[in-house]
């Protein structure tokens, strides 16, 4: 379920928006430092939170639906919008920047160029089987941000097929009108990220008011203590400055 705190005549709302296969519980470590006095919707996209048929019966373009119409309803109901968004997420969060529906953007490991790596390959199996050792960080953190049930039936993964198509049509679009992003963004990439490659600092270098950070010792969804700390104290500055 969405986590939603609604505060009347709030200066501020913040609007946070999962990845692919994501959960909301992704943000627990950022939505303690929000002000008491600012509303907060922490989304969950459909087909997310239950089975891998769930997954597959909803689409990208309700997940897009879902996010426009929060933001649309936080914009309205709050003096300013910041979008905090991790992976897929993130793409969805531009869109709505773009759309004028957000005064600012906190991004995660924004997919805008992939690349296979040979953690990529192995994560997502220990995974969705079960094989994620206590000692293993990196898969650790995986799971704890994924937000399917198990299946053990490889066949019902079939239909996982299409939302990944759609993904990377969304990710050629987005990158197509990237440059006329325009507001306060913060974009963080990890050097060891799985799946996002970090050069995509020069494709942000052409948008303004957008400034990248690389998180040294982190991936797509392991983020070292020392990253986190560093994610924290930016995102405690980055809402005092909206």
């Amino acid at each position: 379920m969405d986590f939603v705190r609604n505060v009347e005549n709030s200066r501020c709302a913040v609007l946070c928006v999962h990845g692919i296969l994501g959960h909301p519980c992704f943000f627990d470590f950022l939505l303690p430092l929000v002000p008491h006095d600012w509303s907060v919707t922490n989304i969950l996209l459909k087909g997310h939170g239950g089975s891998v048929k769930d997954f597959s019966a909803a689409s990208m373009s309700e997940w897009k639906g879902q996010v426009r119409v929060e933001a649309e309803k936080l914009r309205k109901n709050n003096d300013k919008l910041i979008i905090v968004a991790h992976s897929m997420g993130t793409l969805f969060a531009i869109r709505e920047a773009m759309e004028g529906n957000a005064d600012a953007l906190f991004l995660m490991n924004t997919p805008l160029k992939i690349r296979i790596t040979r953690r990529l390959l192995s994560t997502p199996f220990k995974v969705l089987f079960g094989n994620a050792k206590k000692e293993d960080k990196w898969t650790q953190a995986a799971l704890a941000a994924y937000g399917i049930e198990c299946d053990a039936n490889p066949l019902h993964y079939i239909g996982w097929i299409p939302r990944y198509l759609e993904l990377f049509a969304e990710i050629r679009s987005v990158r197509k009108i990237l440059s006329q992003l325009t507001v306060k963004t913060q974009v963080y990439l990890s050097v060891h990220d799985e799946m996002v490659s970090p050069v995509l600092e020069k494709l942000f270098a052409e948008c303004h008011n957008v400034k990248v950070k690389v998180l040294p010792t982190s991936g797509h969804y392991y983020y070292s203590d020392r990253d986190t700390g560093m994610l924290q104290d930016d995102f405690r500055r980055f809402i005092a400055s909206v």
